[in-house]
């Protein structure tokens, strides 16, 4: 190649290098000009009538929202798909805990995680979280 491509070539790569600057300039200005105005609003919001504001904030008492103890929100029992359990499975084995995982398995009678029967996959969930929580 001639010097004068190898220029050529340079100089295309600063232009385009310089037109991705000025760019990302204008996004960057727009951005910061839109914060800029919200703070000015902001600003407007609580400067006028700043003590009227107060003043309904503070006429207004904040609802009660803890829950009664007898409401006590009832849990129910999640069901577990085949993909969820072997996710949460497969994050024990990922922990290191693999033979933890498998002697879970064992402990449901299966030899794998496709031999563990559906009704049992709330239980094992509940028991890998223990494991993997420590």
């Amino acid at each position: 190649m001639s010097k004068t491509k190898d220029y050529s070539m340079t100089l295309d790569e600063i232009i385009e290098a310089g037109e991705e600057l000025v760019a990302s300039y204008k996004k960057t200005a727009s951005t910061a000009e839109i914060i800029l105005n919200a703070v000015k609003e902001l600003k407007a919001l609580f400067s006028e009538n700043s003590v009227a504001t107060t003043e309904k904030l503070e006429a207004k008492p904040l609802p009660d929202r803890t829950p009664d103890k007898k409401e006590a929100p009832k849990e129910e029992a999640r069901t577990y798909s085949f993909t969820d359990v072997r996710g949460i499975m497969a994050g024990l084995s990922g922990q290191g805990k693999k033979a933890e995982a498998r002697a879970l398995l064992e402990k449901f009678g299966a030899k794998r995680l496709s031999d563990v029967k559906e009704e049992d996959y709330a239980a094992l969930v509940h028991e890998a979280q223990v494991i993997a929580n420590g």
